[in-house]
């Protein structure tokens, strides 16, 4: 994945009281490059035209300067062909402050959020008077929260595929304090990425995207050769927000808890009820069925989970987001916890071991699995696995008097809150044991029928069983140098020849792929930094996956 060079921009900032340096930079490779020199003008250094020079970078077109700015501030700029306000560049009407979607005050330059930190911010090398680099292009996002109660003090992000997913680094601009509206400009290279918004800096704070415009549960934006604006949506929503009243009818939520074990309360956790921070309590009523009412707007999809509370201790129930749209009162049919149909008979406890072959895998220091048989559970609860005395590369361990019927869980190879360590599944036709789990990613998922002990058995982030893995031994046979890399790295096979190479990110999309018939091959991953998987397909058919730093 390129590493995506950014314009960011925050909401109401305070300007702070410290200064952080920033990396102007322009491309002149289609401009006559002034006798006068290049220079960077904005409200940053008064709008002086002559004071901050720009200073070419070795033999290239590019012009660049580190400058000092106020921190958490909005900044904006210009560039100009000389030291006079008559050869600045004319910003397009897409990265000006002001355009027709969002109102404002006129203003006609570029813009960027400073944000805060020691290290120096890089801006994009933006063509002279273009909207993005040589070879990228501009993408604008904006999001309208009109319809949401309030804003949280930790202002709106968003989080997708250009940032690595992650909300912090993704902070959005309301420009202008009239409105609702949160803007971000990133600058990137061809390809699909997924997106969502959030109502604050961290996941559990983000949106549900309603199922019409959701893929995985994310918005999606696919960069083909042009600048895109993309249209203003109200947050959650698929359209912009709506300028009348929408009538609201009450959904009655319910789920059969007749068969779930060790609770003491039950709980709904939703984008739309609470932001999923939970506190929703349900109401116990006959045969174990709890129930919560709320009042939803027409037509605007819910998504929810249910949560069961021992102790203070809240567990979800896996699987996908539950949805479900209104445009009259609607009580829904209870559904037993953590599944999609009525539960049947209980079933008692039972012993369940837990096997998985690493043969294919380069073992990390401790192997894990986590899921929803533990309390807490998931990452909180992860029990370690030990290698097997019997069998090569097996690791093993069995968790007593397992409750739930149905329990979904996963196997990390090295610690469990790092999302690079968990199974992937990147095989898609390969997925037949495995369900979503609502973030983009693959649990297992075993049901119990009796109190019979139960062993499952698995190869490492695939669907084939254990015991007629054919484990290959091509990982032992394949030396990656150097690691950490940058911009390329060499794949050298002692037994065999490399076939295929696909470069993986941790979400599971390949951005790179690469065919050759060579003992030793150099893989070109220039623009890409961040952990990705190395996959590789050796000329006797058999595969291999190492991790791999890009820097």
């Amino acid at each position: 994945m390129k590493k995506l060079l950014l314009i960011a921009l925050m909401s109401s900032a305070v300007s702070g009281a410290f200064a952080r340096k920033v990396k102007f930079s322009v491309d002149m490779k289609n401009e006559t490059v002034s006798a006068n020199g290049v220079h960077v003008a904005g409200n940053f250094q008064s709008w002086s035209p002559s004071t901050t020079a720009l200073t070419q970078e070795g033999s290239t077109t590019i012009y660049s300067v580190i400058a000092d700015v106020t921190d958490a501030s909005l900044v904006e700029f210009k560039f100009i062909n000389g030291n006079d306000w008559p050869q600045s560049e004319s910003v397009p009407n897409f990265s000006r402050k002001s355009t027709n979607t969002n109102g404002g005050d006129g203003s006609d330059n570029r813009w960027f959020f400073a944000g805060s930190g020691s290290d120096t911010l890089m801006l994009p090398a933006f063509l002279f008077a273009g909207t993005a680099p040589d070879g990228q292009y501009a993408v604008r996002f904006i999001v309208d929260l009109a319809k949401e109660d309030s804003v949280s003090s930790n202002g709106v992000s968003m989080a997708g595929l250009m940032q690595d997913w992650k909300p912090e680094l993704g902070t959005m601009s309301n420009l202008y304090s009239s409105n609702k509206l949160y803007e971000r400009i990133y600058t990137m290279a061809n390809g699909t990425f997924g997106f969502k918004y959030v109502n604050g800096n961290a996941w559990g704070k983000d949106e549900s995207v309603p199922s019409a415009c959701a893929t995985e549960n994310n918005r999606t934006v696919t960069v083909n050769g042009a600048d895109i604006a993309l249209s203003k949506v109200c947050y959650g929503s698929c359209d912009a927000c709506p300028s009348r009243p929408i009538p609201q009818y009450k959904i009655t939520f319910r789920v059969d808890m007749s068969t779930t074990c060790n609770f003491d309360s039950v709980e709904i956790a939703s984008g739309k009820i609470n932001g999923w921070n939970g506190g929703s309590y349900l109401v116990k009523g006959a045969n174990n069925v709890w129930s919560y009412e709320f009042m939803s707007d027409s037509g605007s999809e819910v998504a929810h989970k249910f949560r069961k509370i021992k102790n203070g201790i809240s567990d979800w129930e896996g699987g996908a987001d539950k949805k479900v749209t209104a445009h009259s009162d609607t009580i829904l049919a209870a559904r037993c916890f953590g599944q999609e149909v009525p539960c049947g008979p209980s079933v008692p406890p039972s012993d369940v071991t837990f096997r998985v072959n690493m043969g294919d895998e380069i073992v990390a220091s401790k192997v894990y699995v986590i899921g929803t048989m533990t309390s807490p559970q998931w990452q909180a609860g992860a029990i370690e696995l030990t290698e097997s005395t019997s069998e090569a590369d097996v690791y093993e361990t069995t968790v007593s008097g397992i409750c739930p019927d149905v329990i979904e869980y996963k196997f990390y190879n090295g610690d469990v809150n790092s999302e690079a360590n968990s199974e992937k599944f990147l095989d898609s036709t390969n997925r037949g044991c495995v369900g979503p789990n609502g973030l983009g990613a693959f649990n297992r998922k075993l049901t119990r029928t009796s109190a019979d002990a139960i062993t499952v058995y698995w190869v490492y982030g695939t669907c084939r069983l254990g015991e007629t893995a054919g484990i290959s031994s091509l990982n032992n046979e394949v030396k990656i140098s150097p690691n950490p890399a940058v911009g390329k790295f060499n794949i050298t096979l002692a037994g065999s020849k490399v076939n295929e190479v696909s470069i993986v990110s941790i979400d599971g999309r390949v951005v790179r792929n690469f065919k050759t018939n060579e003992v030793s091959y150099d893989v070109n991953v220039s623009g890409l930094t961040g952990v990705y998987f190395v996959n590789i397909t050796d000329s006797l058919g058999r595969t291999a996956v190492k991790k791999i730093v890009l820097q």
